[in-house]
């Protein structure tokens, strides 16, 4: 489901992984995502051998998401426990991870396998960054009411004035020279699949934060989800809620739109940022970091 929100500029596949490169922008978007493991460590490692020779041709150092048991789910600890088994269960079964948001990261024998993948890249010399949370919220758990400031705009296509503001947000004097070939590849990551986007106008009216929302519904069913992506503030509007009421725009938006749930991912150092969408009602159901070399 992610993988559908987030669309790479160029995905492939090798022994069931999906392998995405997207020009270097994003770890996202470079990167790959394991959802099924090889049956043995020396399909692995060809698999492994195959990603770093597809990286090094387009000069990308190659990168890994590695999953992780969601703090407070049933497998919390299970990737300090490679032999663990069913037995070992809470009698519960599986709570935090099994959503539409991460399906795959709910059973023993994937953590095992990401265990492995994860022990041999380190040995390799793959250094781990950015551990992210998937953060989760049922449809029973959108507010019915929240408010629609009127300083909030939703368009379902990317404007230059969005894509200007989002990429200089940093920076309060807006994005400086003119890289036309990451602006391309912004706009392709950005205007990917079926898209909302919301901007929140200042005093003169120029965009000082905003978000992407993605909806997506699996194939062969008529149930749409919502991947809330680039949710942004400019450097100089940070800190006086405008998260928040973003948030509250998207949610109105959504209950109207009937969606069966919506996630987002946030990375564990955004601690501010985790702040406002635990607050927002939203729950952790699937960690991952990951893994990368310097090519």
């Amino acid at each position: 489901m992610t993988l559908l929100g987030w669309p790479a500029i160029e995905s492939q596949e090798v022994d069931g992984w999906s392998v995405r490169f997207s020009s270097g922008i994003t770890r996202r978007a470079n990167s790959v995502v394991s959802a099924t493991m090889p049956a043995s460590m020396a399909q692995i490692e060809t698999a492994v051998d195959e990603v770093e020779r597809r990286s090094a041709e387009r000069w990308l150092a190659p990168t890994f998401q590695q999953w992780l048991p969601a703090s407070g789910s049933w497998l919390e600890g299970y990737a300090e426990k490679p032999g663990a088994r069913s037995s070992e269960r809470s009698s519960e079964g599986p709570s935090a991870g099994d959503t539409a948001a991460a399906p795959h990261v709910a059973s023993e024998a994937f953590f095992e396998g990401q265990q492995r993948l994860g022990g041999l890249l380190e040995r390799r010399g793959y250094e781990a960054v950015a551990p992210t949370d998937v953060l989760w919220m049922d449809r029973e758990g959108l507010p019915e009411h929240a408010e629609w400031d009127r300083r909030i705009l939703v368009n379902e296509t990317l404007s230059d004035e969005w894509l200007d503001a989002y990429v200089g947000r940093d920076a309060v004097g807006g994005p400086s020279g003119d890289d036309s070939a990451s602006r391309m590849v912004h706009r392709r990551l950005l205007g990917g699949g079926r898209s909302r986007f919301y901007s929140y106008l200042d005093e003169d009216g120029i965009i000082a934060g905003g978000a992407k929302v993605s909806l997506v519904a699996p194939e062969g069913s008529a149930t749409t989800y919502a991947g809330i992506y680039a949710l942004w503030v400019r450097e100089d509007r940070r800190g006086r809620g405008l998260s928040a009421l973003l948030l509250d725009a998207i949610f109105n938006h959504l209950v109207r739109l009937d969606v069966s749930g919506c996630w987002l991912q946030v990375e564990e150092r955004s601690t501010r940022a985790r702040a406002v969408y635990q607050a927002a009602g939203f729950s952790t159901v699937a960690r991952y970091r990951y893994l990368t070399r310097a090519h």
